[in-house]
C-alpha cells in the first residue's frame, strides 16, 4: 500500500492468472535492475568481486568506440566478470546528471571544459585517412587535393543534422563536449587555400555507414584509420593519408571523482584501458 501511494499506481492488478504487474511496475523493475547493484556499491563498496558481480556497467561513448573498443571490452568482461552486464549508450547531452547520480559509470568522447568534480583522462589518438573502394577509377591516381576534388564525398550527420565543417562543441551543465571531431575544419581550409571545392553527395550517421557507401559507389570519405583498417578487407578499400595536415582524433575517458574511486568503477576503468588497441592510428 505504501509503494502504491508513493508511486501513484496500483503496481499489481488481479487477473485470470493471479496478480499481474502494471506497465508502471515493469518500468520500476527495469530501472531497479540497474540501480540496485549501484546502490550496493555505495553501501558495501569494498565487497566488489568481478567473478561474482551481477552489476550493470553503464558506458556512454561516441559511435566510433562502439565498434573499435566496445566489442573488445565485452569479450574481456565475458571472461573476467561473466555475470555482469554492459549497458552501452551513444554519448548524450545529459551525461553530467547521470555521472553525478551514478546511473552512468563513464563517458568516452572528446571533452574540453569539465566540472571540477569530474575527471578526464586521455585514452587514445587516432589519425584520419581518406578511403575509396579498390574499383574507384580515381583510386589509382596520386592522392592529391585535385584528385579528391574530382570525386564525390561522404560527410557525417550528427543528431540528424549535417555537421558543420568546423568542429562543433556542445556545452551543457558545465561540460563542453565535442559533438563530432572529423578533421573537416582542416579539410575545408586545405581545399579553400587550393581554390578547390568538395562535392558532398552523401551523408552518413557514422563512419561505418560512410564506409559502406564508399564500398558501393565512387565516393571517398575521411574516417579514423583504426575503423578503416577494420573494414579494409571486407569492403575492399584503398586507404591513403590526407594530402594536407589533418587533425587527429582525440578520445578521453570521463568519470566522477567519487564513483571512480570505488572498486567496481575503478575496476571498469582498468578494463577499458586494457581493451584499447595496442596502437591506434
Amino acid at each position: 500500500r505504501r509503494l502504491r501511494l508513493l508511486m501513484n499506481d496500483e503496481l499489481f492488478t488481479r487477473g485470470p492468472r493471479g496478480m499481474m504487474p502494471t506497465p508502471r511496475a515493469h518500468e520500476v523493475a527495469r530501472r531497479l535492475h540497474v540501480l540496485l547493484p549501484q546502490l550496493a556499491d555505495v553501501i558495501n563498496p569494498s565487497d566488489f568481486d568481478p567473478e561474482l558481480s551481477e552489476r550493470v556497467f553503464a558506458i556512454a561513448c561516441v559511435p566510433y568506440l562502439s565498434t573499435m573498443l566496445v566489442p573488445r571490452l565485452a569479450a574481456d568482461l565475458a571472461v573476467s566478470a561473466p555475470h555482469a552486464n554492459l549497458d552501452i549508450r551513444l554519448l548524450y547531452s545529459s551525461v553530467v546528471d547521470d555521472l553525478d547520480s551514478g546511473r552512468l559509470d563513464v563517458a568516452l568522447g572528446n571533452f574540453r571544459r569539465i566540472p571540477p568534480r569530474l575527471i578526464t583522462e586521455e585514452l587514445l589518438r587516432d589519425d584520419y585517412v581518406w578511403v575509396m573502394r579498390v574499383g574507384n577509377p580515381a583510386a589509382g591516381r596520386k592522392p592529391t587535393l585535385e584528385m579528391l576534388s574530382t570525386v564525390p564525398h561522404v560527410d557525417l550527420l550528427i543528431d540528424g543534422a549535417v555537421v558543420n565543417p568546423i568542429d562543433s562543441y556542445d556545452v551543457r551543465q558545465g561540460l563542453e563536449r565535442l559533438v563530432i571531431q572529423n578533421s573537416m575544419a582542416a579539410t575545408e581550409e586545405a581545399f579553400g587555400d587550393a581554390g578547390l571545392r568538395r562535392e558532398v553527395r552523401y551523408h552518413a550517421p557514422d563512419s561505418i555507414a560512410a564506409l559502406a557507401i564508399v564500398a558501393r559507389t565512387d565516393a571517398a570519405c575521411l574516417v579514423p584509420v583504426s575503423i578503416a583498417r577494420m573494414f579494409e578487407r571486407n569492403f575492399d578499400l584503398v586507404l591513403f593519408e590526407p594530402p594536407y595536415a589533418a587533425t587527429a582524433l582525440n578520445i578521453q575517458m570521463l568519470y566522477h571523482q567519487e564513483y571512480g574511486a570505488r572498486p567496481a568503477v575503478s575496476w571498469l576503468l582498468d578494463r577499458i584501458r586494457a581493451a584499447l588497441p595496442d596502437k591506434a592510428g
